[in-house]
């Protein structure tokens, strides 16, 4: 028994709720109609029920819009204002439509910061790092090379839009925070005096930063700008960047191990190298990349390459590694390191819609 009596206080909710929808909607309906009737002082209290519970987004837009148009055909602009800044608070992508809305309203609007004010994102990283050598001076007869290999990463980052009136106001300034492995190899070839191979020394590095990349971005495109068989690179929205990145150092160590001819090798081996490594490095970078509107945010795909400016290493301590010099016969060349990057991440718009003051 008392769960059917609790099976009928559910139907009688359910129904009061479903009621409630429906007068709502009808209401909203009613306000449209009064509208254009000309009966503009009834608004507001026509709606006010409606407007505290019961309406969905979508109609809460609908009916701040007519109470603003309202309030602007009755020359009550403070009020006028109040409706419009809830209908951005209530929907902060809602946009004027040119087309059909009046001149007042989209005047009005204009008159609103209806843009975010900034943006806050997560992405995860793959990078193929490869050294550029400036010298090298090998401990004995021979030829090295160095290889790339894959790195990941992940980091934080934000986005915060400027105006820069020579570049058609389309500029982002974006700084990120990003943890990365970065790995190449080195490998050296040792000859005799006649020219035979008899010793080959591999060392695959791995290298941990903590990394700083300050951009600025700018957009392609805007979308009065594009035809209509064009239109769809809007969703895309590309974007060119340049920026400078500021590194930390974490560690660095290679595994590595020398196979000779006719000879015992030696096994592999992890060494730390993290006292032959600059602490610092200072890279530029350029990027271009897509944010593809996905719910109140962006889904970003960037590639980048990274070229490094300061030198990974040093003369000073080239030779310091006994045990890379002799037990492995190996040794660094003086050298920088670039990296190109994929990004794949999210950024979420964070709005605070205002009334813009006049310029004087």
């Amino acid at each position: 028994m008392k769960r059917f009596y609790l099976f009928i206080l559910f139907l009688v909710v359910s129904a009061g709720a479903s009621a409630q929808l429906t007068t709502c909607a009808q209401t909203l309906r009613l306000a449209n109609s009064t509208y254009e009737q000309g009966r503009l002082h009834e608004l507001p209290d026509l709606l006010a029920k409606c407007l505290e519970s019961g309406f969905n987004q979508q109609e809460k837009v609908q009916a701040y819009k007519l109470l603003t148009l309202a309030y602007i055909y009755l020359e009550e602009p403070e009020k006028a204002d109040e409706t419009m800044l809830k209908i951005l608070e209530t929907d902060n992508y809602f946009t004027i439509n040119k087309d059909i809305d009046p001149a007042e309203f989209i005047a009005l609007y204009n008159t609103f910061r209806t843009k975010p004010i900034f943006r806050l994102g997560v992405h995860f990283l793959l990078n193929s790092s490869q050294p550029n050598v400036a010298m090298f001076n090998p401990i004995s007869d021979g030829t090295g090379k160095y290889s790339y290999k894959i790195g990941v990463g992940a980091g934080i980052g934000g986005e915060l839009p400027v105006n820069i009136p020579f570049l058609k106001n389309r500029t982002t300034l974006a700084g990120e925070l990003n943890y990365l492995t970065k790995s190449f190899t080195n490998q050296f070839n040792s000859l005799s005096p006649n020219g035979i191979s008899y010793a080959t020394s591999t060392g695959v590095e791995t290298q941990n930063w903590i990394s700083l990349p300050v951009m600025l971005q700018y957009r392609l495109f805007k979308k009065n700008e594009l035809s209509p068989a064009t239109r769809w690179m809007e969703r895309l929205n590309p974007y060119l960047s340049l920026g400078v990145s500021a590194s930390y150092l974490l560690s660095s160590n290679t595994s590595v191990d020398l196979k000779r001819t006719g000879n015992q090798s030696i096994d592999l081996q992890t060494v730390s190298l993290s006292l032959q490594r600059e602490k610092f490095n200072l890279s530029a970078l350029a990027s271009a990349g897509i944010k593809s509107r996905i719910a109140s945010g962006f889904l970003v795909a960037e590639v980048r390459y990274v070229y490094g400016i300061s030198k990974v290493n040093s003369a000073s301590t080239l030779y310091d590694n006994q045990v890379l010099l002799n037990n492995y016969k190996l040794v660094d060349g003086i050298f920088s390191l670039n990296s190109l990057f994929f990004k794949v991440g999210y950024v979420q718009n964070f709005f605070n819609p205002k009334k813009l003051k006049r310029k004087k």
